[in-house]
């Protein structure tokens, strides 16, 4: 957002902040007007690098329209309204492709990707993602585009829309069947910025789980100042919602809730969550007094007449030649790229299989697969250890994707070799 000869001009991306917190979009305007007031996180070296691959993918489908015979105008970003005359004079004489189109109606400007034309001489709009599948923002971020189309055309709104994925992939969805959703979007975000007020009270209060964005740690502060519900570790947003119209706003009252009765949240969920808020509530005490004190933490008993192993008790027995795995990705590369393989011994050993394209993350897998398997062949006791589900689902994918070492990767699975910690911990322990 901008302020333009006394008149504040939105972009799609500031519907899009909107669309995935309130929160931010209300910061993002009072920051607008109150820039000594208030300072916005500083880009993480991530999202930086996001951006960067963004435009990579960006100028790489750019590159390959060029190779086509097809006429394209690029429009200049210098200055807007000078765009605005190039997209219309371009798009008036029906070029084929017009990239970085500038677009505006009375509310909202900016640039769309690629205007390209079809069979019947009409634009579609064509946006590129990094991402490997659509996501619901994608959609009211380009039918804020149609309309803007046609407010700056005098043409009627585009049909259709696409995405060009990260993977190369293309899809596209018809305007028609989004737009009523995008319009219920577009029009509560101008409410809130009509009815802006500039008073930090007014603000909508963070949503648990959105992002935030820039603001994350103004929202991360809010949590805290409230103690709010998200802050209990495991709680789900419904939970909180169940909570709260049962009269529990906050961590503390949490802690004490142990024998209530809160309408659809079962008493065995309330008192897991009243057990978890105690500790952080007790360990949030001690470390008052002392920085340094350590968490509290209790283990979790297995209810008695339970059939099934838990917690602790699955942790099978130590064997010298267990192996503490783990593994790297980088989710930018086209169809994501697993770089790193990398296995702990007793030995106090550390082995590694890099992997830096498609081709050796195939030799990567299969050495470290054909290395675990065949220790496990010689010591049958041996367990491979890891944190969290991703390891297990990309040794699944790795297998499929490149057609090789199933049969070993079947065998460690069957015989339930591979332990997940992160699932013994949460079923086994809680930490304040």
């Amino acid at each position: 957002m901008k302020i333009s000869s006394d008149k504040i001009i939105y972009s799609p991306s500031d519907l899009i902040r909107y669309f995935a917190s309130p929160f931010a979009s209300w910061m993002d305007r009072y920051y607008l007007e109150h820039r000594d007031l208030v300072t916005p996180d500083a880009e993480s070296e991530d999202q930086l690098l996001v951006a960067r691959t963004g435009n990579e993918h960006e100028q790489s489908v750019l590159s390959e329209l060029e190779t086509s015979d097809q006429t394209i105008v690029k429009i200049e970003r210098h200055d807007f309204d000078s765009a605005v005359v190039t997209t219309q004079k371009a798009i008036s004489e029906r070029a084929t492709i017009v990239y970085q189109a500038a677009l505006k109606n009375d509310r909202f400007e900016g640039y769309s990707d690629f205007l390209i034309i079809d069979e019947s001489g009409s634009y579609g709009l064509w946006d590129t993602k990094l991402a490997r599948s659509p996501k619901p923002y994608y959609a009211v971020q380009l039918c804020c585009y149609a309309e803007m189309f046609a407010a700056t055309t005098q043409e009627a709104m585009p049909e259709k829309f696409g995405i060009i994925l990260g993977d190369g992939q293309k899809v596209q969805f018809r305007t028609e069947d989004f737009f009523h959703y995008y319009r219920r979007i577009r029009d509560s975000f101008l409410a809130m910025q009509d009815n802006f007020s500039g008073n930090i009270m007014d603000r909508p209060e963070p949503l648990p789980g959105a992002d935030h964005g820039r603001w994350t740690s103004h929202a991360e502060y809010y949590f805290l100042d409230t103690d709010h519900l998200v802050q209990v570790a495991g709680i789900t947003t419904g939970q909180i919602k169940k909570l709260k119209k049962g009269g529990i706003s906050s961590m503390e009252q949490l802690s004490l809730a142990s024998g209530s009765n809160i309408h659809k949240l079962a008493a065995d969920t309330l008192e897991k969550l009243a057990a978890q808020a105690l500790l952080q509530c007790q360990t949030k005490v001690d470390r008052s007094l002392n920085p340094e004190a350590p968490a509290r933490y209790e283990i979790i008993i297995k209810p008695g007449g339970s059939l099934t192993s838990s917690g602790l008790e699955t942790i099978p027995p130590e064997d010298k030649s267990d192996v503490f795995f783990d593994m790297e990705g980088y989710p930018l590369a086209p169809g994501g790229l697993e770089y790193l393989f990398g296995a702990s011994t007793y030995e106090r050993s550390f082995i590694d299989w890099w992997a830096h394209d498609r081709d050796e993350e195939k030799k990567a897998f299969e050495d470290f697969v054909d290395w675990v398997h065949n220790r496990w062949r010689q010591n049958p006791g041996m367990h491979i250890y890891h944190y969290a589900a991703y390891e297990e689902s990309a040794l699944k994918r790795l297998s499929t994707r490149h057609d090789t070492r199933q049969e070993q990767v079947d065998d460690l699975l069957r015989n339930d070799v591979l332990v997940d910690l992160y699932k013994v911990v949460r079923q086994g322990l809680r930490i304040g």
